[in-house]
């Protein structure tokens, strides 16, 4: 059954970077004291950020957000009878659900409790409606439902994404810092008694994307697919 869903945020994170101005630094050996390029780390910490969350389609650092939930119905009197076997949320892993509402019609509602009406599959974001009298997983009606939940892989500033997620934009801003000010289309450059350079021009091989290929396999996990 086709579902429809309105998400806004209650409460925003404080920043979308997936990485730190410290720990690139790090990966770039620029001593802490060396600030000159600070502002640059920056903000190519940000855009990349950015871009890769573009790519998977999600928003990564936890936030609280509101799902409204309008599951397809036939117009009145002829309402379907049938019923989803999960509520699919807009974001997770889920942290934690603080209310859960069915509305049956204008004004009629209901306050379903987590453990009795339903159960959490955190990691996927899926919402089980299970009988208060067995506890046994049942069907969602067509009704409207709305949650408020947090969803999301980190706090910025008090914990880090994952290590893989990190370590891709971390070789994504090197990548783009060390590439500062050079021609993009330089091919080969020599110098008599010292050697050659030479760099890639376009995508590397087997890149189709955004991503070369392995920074594009380490995201492809976390990317959510769009629906059509």
């Amino acid at each position: 059954m086709p579902v429809r869903i309105i998400s806004t945020v209650l409460t925003a994170a404080s920043s979308y970077d997936l990485t730190t101005l410290e720990n690139i630094k790090d990966d770039l050996a620029i001593p802490d004291t060396d600030t000159s390029s600070d502002a640059t780390l920056a903000r190519f910490i940000t855009e990349q950020s950015a871009l890769v969350a573009q790519y998977c389609n999600r928003v990564f650092p936890i936030e609280t957000v509101q799902d409204v939930i309008y599951p397809d119905r036939d117009p009145y009197p002829y309402q379907v009878t049938g019923m989803l076997s999960e509520l699919q949320l807009s974001r997770w892993p889920v942290v934690s659900v603080a209310s859960v509402t069915d509305t049956i019609a204008v004004n009629i509602s209901n306050t379903l409790v987590a453990g009795t009406d339903f159960v959490i599959d955190a990691a996927r974001g899926w919402l089980t409606k299970t009988d208060p009298n067995t506890g046994y997983p049942t069907g969602w009606s067509p009704d409207q439902y709305t949650i408020q939940y947090t969803a999301g892989y980190f706090t910025p500033g008090t914990d880090r994404p994952p290590a893989d997620l990190e370590m891709a934009v971390l070789r994504l801003v090197t990548a783009r810092f060390k590439a500062r000010g050079r021609d993009p289309f330089l091919k080969s450059q020599g110098e008599p008694n010292i050697g050659t350079e030479q760099y890639w021009v376009g995508a590397m091989p087997g890149q189709t994307g955004a991503f070369p290929p392995d920074i594009a396999a380490t995201l492809e996990k976390y990317r959510v697919p769009l629906a059509i």
